[in-house]
């Protein structure tokens, strides 16, 4: 009498292990599991698998209906003698599990979502869970999860052992591929735009892109005296530098946005010649006089002492202070030292 006569399935003897393609020929809710026939191993036989393989998420519902085709990786035979125990969950992992293997053998990258801070770094899924080092997430130090948590990105798979399934990706790898393509093409004297993403005391440092950072050194933030970085650009912002130096071989870009701005001395001549009544704001003070701010870059010398000096504008500059308005008059304007005196209008 066949096995389909006698209602009983009988099971192949070598399926343990198999990964086969299978039907889904009913579906027991009360019983949280699937029926399926498996084909592929020269037998009729069936197998049960968990509906929870087919939820998807946090849902309840499963995702199976009878008549589906879908991959299953054979377990071991079920108590009753007839039927398997199969999983579908295992047999996609393991599908995916070779997908990565095929990816890692071309050399190829992989794209995959950081789903998970772990010790020494972050879980990943490429379709199965990956390790992300920490060291691998970025070319600068990641100080906070969060920047990274969520993020889908491109990797590069730098260890694979497939006895043990575990898999090691970089993504600081293709950025510092990236950042030296980048570098070669670079030119001194190139426009960038980048972003700003800290500040020392001396500047601030720039991301253009691809990993690459430049510093913007508080001198080449304008023309006129810059005290902190922070008084010029903000975190976050989008700005436009000229590269004034280049050192490919360390890795060091220069930039500059004061180099971006006309030179306030090129028509000081025009607007500041001798007996000529102007207004500025007290930057500094010396013993021998007062700086005014003109404009952006461009300071005078309203001196105390000298022959120039009548003794009762001396004693007026005493009582004046950073930060004060003061009308002066130009005595002189030496373009070549970039000085301008004068004195008390």
């Amino acid at each position: 009498m066949s096995s389909s006569q006698s209602g009983e399935t009988i099971a192949h003897p070598t399926l343990d292990g198999l990964l086969l393609d299978a039907e889904v020929i009913s579906v027991a809710t009360d019983d949280d599991q699937a029926v399926v026939r498996l084909h592929g191993a020269g037998t009729q036989a069936e197998a049960v698998v968990p509906l929870g393989d087919f939820r998807v998420g946090r849902s309840d519902v499963a995702m199976v209906a009878i008549g589906a085709r879908l991959p299953v990786h054979v377990e071991h035979l079920g108590q009753d003698g007839r039927r398997w125990i199969a999983s579908h969950d295992k047999a996609m992992r393991l599908a995916a599990f070779e997908r990565v293997l095929a990816t890692h053998r071309a050399g190829e990258t992989i794209d995959g979502e950081i789903v998970g801070q772990v010790d020494g770094g972050f879980s990943v899924d490429v379709g199965v869970r990956a390790f992300l080092p920490a060291s691998q997430v970025s070319i600068r130090a990641v100080r906070r999860p969060e920047e990274v948590l969520g993020q889908r990105c491109t990797f590069k798979i730098i260890r694979f052992d497939r006895n043990r399934q575990n898999i090691v990706v970089s993504r600081r790898v293709l950025l510092e591929s990236e950042r030296d393509e980048r570098l070669g093409r670079l030119r001194q004297g190139a426009l960038v735009e980048g972003c700003v993403r800290s500040f020392t005391e001396y500047g601030a440092f720039v991301d253009i892109g691809a990993g690459t950072e430049g510093l913007l050194h508080i001198e080449e933030m304008g023309w006129s005296r810059v005290r902190r970085p922070q008084d010029v650009v903000t975190l976050g912002d989008t700005i436009t530098c000229k590269v004034i130096h280049l050192d490919k071989d360390k890795k060091r870009i220069s930039l500059s946005l004061r180099q971006l701005q006309d030179d306030p001395w090129l028509s000081a001549s025009e607007k500041y010649a001798p007996g000529t009544v102007v207004k500025g704001l007290v930057v500094s003070k010396t013993d021998y006089g007062v700086f005014v701010e003109l404009e952006p870059g461009l300071e005078g010398l309203v001196f105390s002492t000298g022959p120039i000096v009548d003794p009762q504008d001396a004693a007026k500059l005493g009582n004046v202070d950073i930060g004060d308005d003061l009308a002066a008059k130009v005595v002189d304007i030496n373009l070549e030292t970039k000085r301008l005196s004068m004195v008390l209008a």
